[in-house]
């Protein structure tokens, strides 16, 4: 929960910043906006940046593009999954609108050049950024967040996979989706009731939160079915090894109320090499086959979609009716 305006004189402020020179100008800045009370945190990489998120309710954050630990805008991802009501600032050295502009459409509130901040334009950017984020909070929650485990939704997976296939373009690495069907869930629902259900899919969301990296997207679909998008990364073999730490951490017993829970999931896998001209709508959909050749095997299991053979493919009415 961030700050209203009027409380801006004791704000708490994560500063994500690996150079100590810009560090010390940014926090001098801020000296220089009046009697403030504000209490800066510095972090120099994201995975100590995410830690204090996880320890400390920040009112704001000032995020740099360059990280030694991550780049591009994944440092920005990695927080928004943490902390989707946190408001975000971006710094960034490179005096690009574009690189600004794409900081903004992939969630943050402001940016601010660093060869142009002052006083004046932090203090105008963190009232800005937290006037933005009060303003959307409910709104984006409703529309991007799933109400039940609090991980994207549909439209928002959608809307990150359009933007992970672009960044893809100018990469050697490679884009894939994953798509999750759990086994046995509606045995838990008709037996248990649907309160238990919520609980065991929370515990299901949190596994998979903790099978990938922070920046990775995790989705729920609605019902038992849940999406990933997994970026940067340059050997197939990468995939298996995620989709075998999710079937490890779902296999663990789930425990609802005083019942000891098992389920199995079904995952499928499509991917997108650099420079394929696959658009979502292909991927959704090869991700959506692959899972149903998944639920074909017996138990947990994993497909991709290349491994599918014309049975396989056959479109989903015509294997259930088979």
């Amino acid at each position: 929960m961030v700050k209203n305006i009027s409380s801006l004189q004791s704000l708490k402020i994560l500063l994500v910043e690996d150079s100590k020179t810009d560090a010390i100008l940014i926090e001098k800045a801020l000296l220089h906006t009046g009697p403030n009370n504000y209490a800066v945190t510095r972090m120099k990489n994201l995975d100590s940046a995410l830690r204090a998120i996880s320890e400390t309710a920040f009112d704001v954050a000032l995020l740099d593009l360059s990280l030694p630990d991550t780049s591009g805008f994944n440092g920005l991802l990695s927080i928004q999954n943490m902390a989707p009501s946190l408001p975000v600032i971006i710094l960034t050295a490179q005096m690009d609108e574009n690189l600004a502009l794409g900081a903004v459409q992939n969630g943050a509130q402001d940016y601010l050049f660093k060869d142009k901040i002052d006083g004046h334009a932090i203090k105008r950017s963190m009232q800005y950024a937290i006037q933005r984020k009060e303003f959307e909070g409910a709104l984006i929650m409703q529309a991007n967040y799933d109400t039940v485990t609090g991980l994207a939704n549909r439209l928002l997976f959608e809307n990150r996979l359009d933007m992970a296939i672009a960044r893809n373009k100018r990469t050697d690495a490679e884009v894939g989706i994953f798509f999750l069907d759990l086994d046995r869930f509606k045995q838990v629902n008709d037996t248990l009731g649907h309160a238990a259900g919520d609980r065991l899919l929370r515990e299901v969301a949190e596994r998979l939160k903790q099978s990938v990296r922070p920046y990775d997207t995790t989705a729920r679909f609605g019902g038992d079915e849940f999406a990933l998008i997994i970026e940067g990364v340059e050997q197939a073999v990468h995939f298996e090894t995620i989709a075998g730490k999710i079937m490890h951490a779902i296999a663990r017993p789930f425990i609802v109320g005083d019942k000891e829970v098992e389920i199995g999931v079904s995952i499928g896998i499509a991917t997108c090499l650099a420079g394929n001209q696959l658009d979502r709508q292909v991927l959704m959909h090869q991700a959506d086959q692959a899972m149903y050749g998944a639920k074909s095997k017996p138990g947990s299991a994993y497909v991709f979609y290349g491994e599918l053979n014309d049975e396989d493919t056959r479109p989903r009415l015509d294997q259930e009716a088979h």
